[in-house]
């Protein structure tokens, strides 16, 4: 009993696989470190879609407000908007990116959790909040850019 797990200064440095197969509490801790592995990645997966969504949105909403236009019996005079276009291409090139590195970030802290290393990235994180930092710029922009048209 005098000998501590991770007291010898080799065993900092190694990590081990987790004992999943000797105590029911390192079982259930190590099913619970994926589970929460798997939720992040399908949080992550969400927002992939609701960002498929916003392009997609973006892109139709053009097209229905002419509509709406021409049934109030006005004309559109609002030329077709290349930015609407790029800012959805945008939100969708995104939504590719994010996907993949969430498909990544999953791979690599699974791998984590069974080689015992507490070592996590903040990269996706950091990703996700650039990228709706950038389409809210882009938004902004177009946005100033075709009410300066109109008015």
């Amino acid at each position: 009993m005098d000998e501590k797990i991770g007291s010898n200064s080799s065993d900092k440095l190694a990590c081990r696989p987790p004992a999943i197969r000797e105590d029911d509490r390192i079982f259930l801790a190590w099913q619970r470190s994926h589970m929460a592995n798997e939720r992040t990645f399908l949080a992550w997966s969400r927002t992939s879609v609701s960002l498929l969504a916003f392009g997609f949105v973006i892109e139709r909403l053009d097209l229905f407000l002419k509509y709406q236009i021409l049934l109030a019996g006005g004309h559109p005079h609002v030329p077709q908007s290349h930015e609407v276009m790029f800012l959805s291409l945008v939100s969708f090139g995104l939504a590719g990116v994010l996907t993949f590195i969430s498909g990544l970030r999953f791979l690599r802290v699974r791998r984590h959790i069974n080689m015992g290393e507490p070592e996590y990235s903040v990269a996706p994180d950091i990703l996700v909040v650039l990228s709706v930092i950038v389409i809210i710029i882009i938004a902004i922009v177009l946005s100033v850019q075709r009410l300066a048209h109109v008015v």
